[in-house]
């Protein structure tokens, strides 16, 4: 579940720095679990600057997020210009209730200035109203401008998210377009132990919020946090800058709430004092929940302090160097962005060229740690004069995201659905499909990863064990994402898919395809990731509860025989009864129609890729 990895295990006399990753998988539940009630605040600014598709998409949100709860949960919405009102008070999630708060959210329009901070606390005040021992209370304000009414200090808006968080009301941000503060909205949501988003445009706004409300459904570990216990004189920095409550030699790292299957690698740089060699330093680290979902064994590093050559002889994990620079790199981006907001241009430079000079300092000639500091290089002049907006909230959402999950590279926005061929000439067929879904508005993001080409998969028949390691391997790839393995040998019942829910991954096989349909292959390949895609949209969502016997030349006909298959590809059609079973769990029924017609296009383009 969770292990402790130093970058190199032994200490010299002389004072010292050493770096200590921590990798943790949360545990998904039970099948027969169910999960915590939630208690969710919707904060909208309705402000002028939000009139038109702004808020209309921001509403359509709203309407989506509250279809997803169920009776035991409570929800509210509150509105916000220079007044705030409060359309939906703290209510159960009843079916009633559900249609009662779409209407009240027909009645909101734009208008005034932004009190952001009296907004924000009314959801908070709704949510801990009626906040129970058992129950996730999430407040998530959406706005796309600045605090320019009511409370406005940045300082005390990310302390009362703190006080807020400890009363277990967290708080997640999504920010919209250019106007709005990137760096208030990361502080409270750091502070608030919840998430930022930055949606560039209006009609990214659905699939945050449905991330975001998937993400607190399937919450498993309230309030998690990671203990560190070092000696006296050992100092412990997070890398990710998580919210620490220090007690002498005990840190406290609060890393929120988290949800079932989430991977996090939380980075931290001790740094130790000058000792004697032949003395030991032992640090503790343990993971503590409200609910007692983590690992309750603590992990135990031992660092001796040996001789000047074995400090020279002993070996360097590069995992653990590389995870450090990445994270020293976002931190200095993120500290450079602030000092370019200010227009503090020569700071911002210095800031990156100091972050280059130390990766290069610790890299142990590693090529990846030296290509990073080579691009932080690179980007001084960017940051050395003013940047559009939307780059800089670009930039900062991505260092927030590389900071806060522990990961290296561009954090990915939005859901995530991840096609994996197994074999190279099927990769073709993937990037065909993801592009042609890849168009539509609102639908997740869907791309391709070769990751898994070339594993070794026996030639006939996949047994149960196969399938079973295989979805377990792409798991490993990116726990985030949704992932759609595609192979060419049968599944172990013949039939096309399989769902593996406990790693959020479907295995599809094309065995046979070419004999059953004459259409091409790529539009099988892109049914299939939309059929299993949707699951990124909306954590009720089930495709086996939709489908249905009836022939209706419908997405969700059953296709009992295998050879239907070729008729129902280029059907481009969602009968009415499954467009109102897909409102039902939240999903959007225009995307889904949408993405339907983009298979069917590709069924009927008479021309077929890679096989």
């Amino acid at each position: 579940m969770f292990n402790a990895r130093p970058d190199r295990p032994l200490l010299p006399a002389e004072p010292s720095e050493r770096l200590l990753r921590v990798e943790i998988t949360v545990p998904r539940p039970e099948g027969s679990q169910a999960r915590k009630p939630v208690h969710l605040s919707l904060v909208i600014d309705r402000s002028g600057s939000m009139s038109g598709e702004k808020l209309r998409l921001a509403l359509e949100a709203a309407r989506q997020a509250i279809r997803t709860l169920q009776p035991g949960d409570r929800f509210s919405v509150v509105t916000f210009d220079h007044q705030v009102e409060v359309p939906i008070p703290s209510t159960e999630a009843t079916p009633g209730a559900r249609l009662r708060a779409e209407a009240a959210l027909d009645t909101v329009t734009a208008r005034g200035n932004t009190d952001l901070g009296g907004g924000w606390l009314r959801g908070c005040a709704e949510v801990g109203a009626h906040l129970p021992e058992d129950a996730i209370g999430r407040v998530l304000l959406l706005t796309d401008g600045q605090a320019n009414h009511g409370i406005t200090s940045p300082d005390e808006l990310t302390s009362r998210a703190r006080s807020q968080r400890l009363r277990r009301v967290t708080t997640s941000t999504i920010g919209l377009g250019e106007g709005f503060n990137e760096f208030l909205l990361g502080r409270l949501s750091e502070e608030g132990g919840g998430n930022f988003y930055f949606a560039a445009r209006a009609d990214e706004l659905p699939g945050f919020v449905g991330r975001e409300i998937g993400e607190v459904l399937s919450v498993v570990a309230r309030d998690a946090a990671l203990v560190i216990r070092a000696p006296e004189g050992v100092e412990v920095e997070s890398l990710n800058d998580y919210p620490c409550t220090r007690d002498g030699g005990t840190c406290s790292f609060s890393l929120g709430s988290l949800p079932g299957g989430m991977v996090l690698a939380p980075m931290f740089r001790l740094r130790f004092p000058a000792g004697a060699i032949g003395e030991t330093l032992p640090v503790n680290v343990a993971l503590t929940d409200r609910d007692g979902a983590l690992s309750k064994e603590p992990w135990t590093l031992a660092w001796p302090r040996v001789a000047e050559e074995q400090i020279r002889a002993q070996p360097a994990d590069r995992e653990v160097l590389r995870a450090a620079a990445a994270l020293d790199a976002a931190r200095a981006r993120r500290v450079a962005l602030g000092l370019n907001d200010a227009r503090r241009w020569q700071e911002a430079a210095s800031t990156l060229a100091d972050a280059a000079n130390r990766l290069r300092g610790y890299a142990d000639g590693d090529p990846e740690i030296l290509a990073e500091a080579d691009r932080l290089d690179a980007e001084r002049d960017s940051y050395s004069r003013p940047m559009s907006s939307l780059s800089k909230k670009g930039h900062y959402f991505d260092a927030m995201m590389a900071m806060k999950m522990g990961v290296r590279g561009r954090a990915r926005p939005g859901p995530q659905v991840l096609g994996l061929p197994t074999a190279a000439r099927l990769a073709p067929l993937l990037r065909t499909a993801s592009q042609a879904l890849g168009g539509v508005k609102g639908a997740p993001a869907f791309d391709v990863d070769e990751s898994l080409q070339g594993s070794p998969i026996p030639a006939g028949p996949l047994s149960q064990r196969d399938e079973d390691e295989l979805a377990a391997d792409a798991d490993l790839l990116d726990p985030g994402a949704l992932k759609v393995v595609f192979v060419e040998q049968p599944l172990p019942d013949g039939w096309f898919s399989h769902w593996h829910p406990g790693s959020r991954t479907a295995v599809i096989s094309l065995a046979g395809l070419d004999q059953l349909i004459s259409l091409p292959a790529a539009s099988f390949v892109a049914y299939e990731l939309l059929l299993y895609g949707l699951h990124a949209l909306s954590a009720d969502y089930d495709p086996a509860k939709l489908l249905h016997a009836e022939t209706l030349a419908c997405l969700f006909d059953l296709c009992q025989q295998r050879s239907e298959v070729g008729i129902k590809l280029q059907a481009g059609h969602v009968c009415a009864g499954c467009l109102g079973k897909l409102s039902t769990v939240g999903l959007d029924r225009d995307v889904v129609t949408q993405l339907w017609r983009a298979v069917q296009a590709l069924a009927q383009s008479g021309t077929s890729t890679g096989r």
